[in-house]
């Protein structure tokens, strides 16, 4: 009898196991979209953003094993040539696309989040503000000597993340450096007191010195109320013609948790960029050199 009851209950908490949801995630989740793909994503270009990516990627792969995604980190200009010759799917690119130009695939700019930069100068360098129109004159060498504008007496010497012929060639012009990413500018930039930069908010750190802009701070904060109005759009850039794997990474990435995952990175998700235009054409280092 006392046999036939536990038989009689194990049956019943076993029908009721069966009849309970298990872990899966919800219907309708964002990651239902790489279901039934498989294969290797090849992502390049820009440390921009990059955090943000692999959290994407590392959640992606979780759930869908058949799915890998690759990162190589080239700068912005060679990862869009990698792109072009198929020898990548993305480009995380942290530039304008309006003066790209090149041979090969033709491309597709895809917006997926706002970057928040800081102007930053070596800690040795005196100089705690300035207003755009110094900013603009500076970066376009038009101030030889950081003295002129309120520094110690050297040159200044304006950095640039990794100018391409697809993005214009401040390299080329007196006094300016060309860098290949953010961590490059970083170390010259805490070796010589003479650089003049620009980097991504979430990544001032105190080995660097940000500038006041106008009185104000670089801050998301500060960004979001509208007071610092220095910042460059980030986008993926893909072949028109992309496989779906890339497809569905840009529209995750995109998407309410992708976008989630940037905010958490530090960046500003892409429904809050402002109205208003940079006060610095961070994105278009030609432009930026140029003085215009």
């Amino acid at each position: 009898m006392r046999r036939r009851a536990l038989l009689a209950v194990c049956l019943s908490l076993w029908t009721l196991a069966c009849l309970l949801p298990g872990p899966a995630r919800a219907a309708g989740d964002p990651l239902d979209a790489f279901r039934g793909l498989s294969g290797e994503l090849r992502v390049t270009g820009s440390d921009v953003g990059l955090v943000a990516a692999r959290e994407a990627a590392e959640r992606i792969t979780a759930a869908h094993p058949g799915v890998t995604v690759s990162f190589t980190m080239t700068g912005a200009g060679v990862g869009l040539s990698r792109v072009r010759l198929r020898q990548a799917d993305i480009c995380l690119f942290d530039r304008s696309p309006r003066a790209v130009t090149g041979p090969g695939a033709s491309l597709e700019f895809i917006p997926y989040g706002v970057d928040p930069v800081a102007v930053v100068v070596n800690s040795l360098n005196p100089v705690e503000s300035l207003d755009t129109a110094t900013l603009r004159k500076l970066f376009a060498g038009l101030v030889p000597l950081w003295s002129d504008a309120g520094g110690g007496a050297f040159p200044v010497m304006a950095a640039y993340m990794e100018a391409s012929e697809e993005e214009g060639r401040p390299l080329t012009m007196p006094r300016t450096v060309s860098l290949s990413s953010q961590p490059a500018l970083r170390f010259t930039l805490i070796r010589n007191k003479e650089i003049l930069g620009f980097i991504s908010v979430r990544d001032l750190d105190a080995a660097m010195k940000p500038v006041a802009v106008d009185g104000q701070a670089p801050t998301v904060r500060n960004f979001l109320e509208g007071r610092w109005r220095i910042y460059r759009v980030m986008h993926l850039a893909a072949a028109r013609d992309a496989q779906p794997l890339a497809r569905a990474f840009a529209d995750y990435l995109r998407g309410p948790e992708g976008q989630a995952i940037l905010e958490r990175a530090g960046h500003v998700a892409l429904a809050r960029k402002p109205d208003w235009e940079s006060a610095l054409p961070v994105d278009q280092p030609d432009v930026l050199a140029s003085g215009q």
